[in-house]
C-alpha cells in the first residue's frame, strides 16, 4: 500500500459532495472510498442535523466521523461519540425567551 502524505480529509457535505438529490456522486464515492483505502482518514462535516447526515455517510459504505450540527455533535458512524457540545437547559430557556419575535424563525435541534 502506498503512504500518502494526507492523513485526513474533511469534507463538507451540503453544496459540495451532495448532488441536488441528496446523494453523493458516483466519481465522488470512488474518490474517497480510494482515500479510505489508502489509509486516509475521512471526515463529513455539515451544518445541517446529525439524523439528516447519517444516510448520506452511509453512502461511503465504511465507519467514519461525522461532524454534524454546526460542529456541536462529533460520533463515528457506528454510534461512538466523540464529542457534543450541549447549551446548558437555562440558557437554551433564555435564548427561547429572548427570540420570541423570531419564533417561526427559530431551529432548536435536539441530540438524542
Amino acid at each position: 500500500m502506498v503512504r500518502s502524505a494526507i492523513r485526513l480529509l474533511a469534507a463538507d457535505i451540503d453544496g459540495t459532495l451532495l448532488t441536488p438529490q441528496y446523494q453523493i456522486s458516483e466519481v465522488d464515492l470512488a474518490a474517497l472510498r480510494r482515500a479510505h483505502q489508502l489509509g486516509i482518514e475521512i471526515v463529513l462535516v455539515t451544518g445541517r442535523r446529525h439524523a439528516f447526515a447519517l444516510p448520506i455517510a452511509r453512502q461511503l459504505g465504511f465507519d467514519l466521523w461525522l461532524i454534524s450540527s454546526n460542529g456541536a455533535i462529533t460520533r463515528s458512524l457506528s454510534g461512538d461519540t466523540f464529542h457534543r457540545d450541549l447549551l446548558p437547559v437555562q440558557t437554551c430557556r433564555k435564548l427561547c425567551a429572548a427570540m420570541r419575535q423570531f419564533r417561526g424563525s427559530t431551529v432548536l435541534t435536539f441530540d438524542v
